[in-house]
């Protein structure tokens, strides 16, 4: 499995939905990974302007095991991906699994009964996030 672990942040940096993926089942380590990036997306969000297209940030940083990519909506929500070092993603690939994502999150956040900028627990969203990433970049 070429995914560690993906989050949704909020706007005011609260986790809004982050799971952990495959063998690497230590949580804490994950959360302070994504907690960490949070400053690098703002640095890298406050030097472009704000009618930038690409929501793509690219990497934000690498540690000894795993690489961090980021993502952000035009409300400000941020998604943050958590890959395995030896992973072999392109950026074309990764672009695309946010994209993907992005619509997922779309399609749950649209829910009437959905609070937004409140945790995601919904089911299906958790069960179509599983499908994305069994089907997503080969490692």
């Amino acid at each position: 499995m070429w995914i560690a672990a993906i989050a949704v942040i909020g706007k005011q940096n609260n986790p809004l939905y982050i799971k952990t993926l495959g063998k690497n089942g230590d949580d804490l380590k994950f959360h302070h990974i994504v907690h960490t990036s949070l400053d690098v997306v703002q640095e890298l969000t406050s030097k472009k302007e704000s009618t930038q297209a690409d929501k793509y940030l690219g990497q934000l940083y690498p540690t000894e095991e795993y690489k961090v990519y980021g993502y952000i909506t035009n409300t400000r929500i941020k998604f943050i991906l958590i890959v395995d070092y030896d992973s072999r993603a392109k950026e074309a690939d990764l672009k695309q699994f946010f994209t993907k994502f992005h619509e997922l999150y779309a399609d749950t956040v649209c829910n009437p009964f959905y609070t937004f900028d409140e945790n995601i627990t919904s089911q299906k969203f958790e069960e179509r996030v599983t499908e994305l990433v069994s089907s997503g970049v080969p490692s």
